[in-house]
């Protein structure tokens, strides 16, 4: 069983509550749907449940059948905060040997879960070499391995291909079957998923606002949308126009982008990105799709000359069509990348956002620093010195968006860009990326959400992750059979 008696949290004194006042019983065998706002204090909830941290005031209780406290597993958000191992197979290996389990049993065991995951060729990968999907394959199969008794889910399918999800499903409805005491909750940002449990509860500011069976909450569209659950398209709109015009500039110097034959890999992992011929233009949003490790995120890089092409070349072109100055690139061609607390380094929202601009002679002011802030959904008047390592995993992304797009780019790749994000927060950023195109930006958008490929992308990249690819019009892409392998919704 694990109970919250009266539970407040907060992360430092001078912070306002995480959770407030938060009693919940979930029962042995149960299996739970979570959903709210990003900051509502879901991954709060789910630290608490597996004693990571201790309350502020009250109490929580995990137990099994017996009364005996019990050990909970935990798969975060972000798959690289639990990585502690330098191979895949010793990540995997790592809880069965915290638990002495006998060196033959071992094997089998990781050679099963392995195959279980469909990972088996990543088995003597460097963790580190992953990419995002692979890492949160591994971390899963890590915590599923230990067979837990009540297991916790942060966001799991984050950065999971469609396969990936897929197989994720699969193995947490087997894991119920084949042990009907364990208790699993799921926290999740899709109403499909939480469709899928007979309990969802909802958080909002910090408490619980519902507890019911899914149909019925998901049946009140005005609770909903006050809560974060569902975002209305008109209301996005509008919000996002009224401070779109900081997106504005009079002055674009990189106009196109083109991948001549140009491909990149990696020593030692076996790993070639497909040579790529691709052009991409001001006022156009690509969107690129493939399974986890085919190269998705190293063509972001690669764009953004983060990474250099071992064969073939990338060129940078000005309004006139000729080769743009290097130097112009500066703040001028960027991206988000799919983990957005590796590009904060500052000690508030205000001053990361600030930094790019005044680095690259853009200064911003304080009024446009405040309109940033409000242009991805965040409230100036509790960000602006706010710490950006104490955001829930959906304002740390927000408040990345507002960081990059601050410099007004010309060219911007967003990895993952709804990964954490509430359905508030990807109906914003669905409006923002218009608002980019419509400006005159150029737009990269990497995903495993089909419903953002649809509504964003005027043509796809498909990279198979067997070396080949195709790029055409997204129509296309969504007629062809093979996108239900690729993306989902």
């Amino acid at each position: 069983m694990l109970r919250f008696e009266d539970v407040t949290y907060r992360y430092t004194e001078e912070a306002p509550d995480a959770l407030r006042e938060v009693s919940i019983t979930v029962n042995a065998g149960e299996a739970v749907a979570v959903m709210g706002a990003n900051g509502s204090g879901k991954s709060t909830f789910a630290r608490l449940a597996a004693n990571l941290h201790e309350p502020t005031k009250g109490w929580v209780k995990v137990t099994d059948r017996q009364g005996r406290d019990t050990p909970v597993g935990i798969l975060f958000q972000n798959p690289d905060n639990q990585m502690v191992a330098v191979t895949v197979e010793k990540e995997i290996a790592f809880a069965l040997e915290n638990l002495a389990t006998p060196l033959d049993e071992m094997e089998e065991r990781i050679t099963d879960t392995l195959e279980r995951f469909g990972i088996t060729h990543l088995r003597r990968r460097l963790t580190a070499e992953l990419s995002g999907g692979e890492k949160q394959r591994v971390a899963l199969a890590s915590v599923m391995i230990a067979e837990p008794e009540v297991l916790v889910l942060d966001e799991p399918d984050s950065y999971l291909d469609q396969a990936g999800k897929i197989a994720l499903r699969e193995e947490l409805a087997a894991l119920r079957d084949n042990n009907r005491s364990m208790i699993q909750i799921h926290i999740t940002q899709y109403p499909q998923v939480a469709k899928e449990y007979s309990r969802l509860i909802v958080f909002h500011e910090g408490k619980i606002a519902a507890d019911s069976r899914p149909e019925k909450i998901f049946a009140d569209e005005a609770f909903c949308r006050q809560t974060g659950l569902r975002y209305d398209i008109d209301q996005e709109a509008r919000e996002v126009a009224a401070e779109a015009d900081v997106l504005k500039t009079t002055e674009r110097k990189i106009h196109q982008i083109e991948l001549d034959g140009a491909t990149v890999g990696y020593p030692g992992s076996g790993f070639t990105l497909p040579e790529l011929d691709l052009s991409v233009k001001a006022g156009e949003v690509i969107g690129v799709v493939g399974p986890s490790g085919s190269g998705k995120s190293t063509l972001g890089l690669l764009l953004c000359r983060l990474l250099k092409p071992t064969r073939g070349r990338v060129l940078y072109l000005g309004p006139e069509g000729g080769p743009a100055n290097l130097e112009d690139i500066l703040g001028r061609v960027t991206a988000i990348f799919q983990q957005p607390e590796r590009q904060f380094f500052l000690p508030t929202c205000a001053q990361e956002i600030e930094f790019g601009p005044r680095n690259i002679g853009r200064a911003l002011t304080i009024t446009q620093t405040q309109q940033m802030l409000r242009l991805v959904g965040l409230d100036p008047t509790e960000f602006t010195t706010r710490d950006p390592f104490r955001l829930s995993g959906g304002e740390k992304r927000r408040l990345a968006f507002a960081a990059v797009l601050s410099m007004r780019p010309d060219m911007v790749v967003f990895d993952e860009p709804t990964c954490a994000l509430d359905p508030e927060g990807v109906g914003r950023f669905i409006r923002l990326a218009k608002e980019l195109r419509e400006s005159g930006a150029g737009v990269v958008v990497i995903s495993h959400d089909g419903e953002v490929i649809r509504a964003l992308s005027d043509r796809v990249l498909v990279l198979d992750g067997d070396g080949s690819c195709r790029v055409g019009g997204a129509s296309a892409f969504f007629g062809w059979e093979g996108a239900k392998r690729l993306v989902s919704g």
